[in-house]
């Protein structure tokens, strides 16, 4: 029960962290963002953005952040983020490496129904462009 509510505490620190990485508008902030994107990697991944291939495999401990049903919408939102920063500075490696991710997180189905929010909106319109680009590289 202890790691529980644990784990719950630190899924809403998590939250606010991507909540705080989405606020930063693409272009003069894109090195804000990688920091924060990075701090965000190293503090509940234990990676930084040179190993994002790790978040492919199977590992429980970093799955309940990454594949959490609570942070799922902003998961594809930050990665999306992260792809066009990558692709804005022309570091198509990690922009691939992020694309990898954000599959990964896409394939996992809830099970839970939800009526489609604004956010879902704002989901598939990022999607439209990531897969322009990313088709392109």
């Amino acid at each position: 029960m202890i790691k529980q509510d644990f784990i719950s505490k630190y899924i809403q620190e998590l939250a606010k962290t991507l909540a705080k990485i989405l606020s930063l508008e693409l272009g003069n902030a894109d090195d804000g963002f990688l920091i924060i994107f990075n701090q965000m990697l190293q503090s509940y991944y234990k990676i930084d953005d040179n190993h994002l291939n790790i978040l492919l495999e199977e590992n429980q401990e970093r799955d309940q952040f990454l594949l959490s049903d609570e942070l799922k919408k902003k998961n594809l939102l930050t990665f999306m983020k992260a792809i066009r920063v990558y692709l804005n500075q022309e570091n198509k490696e990690k922009a691939k490496a992020s694309y990898s991710v954000l599959k990964r997180i896409e394939c996992i189905n809830t099970g839970i129904f939800q009526f489609p929010t604004e956010e879902d909106t704002l989901i598939a319109n990022e999607r439209k462009v990531i897969e322009e680009k990313m088709n392109n590289i």
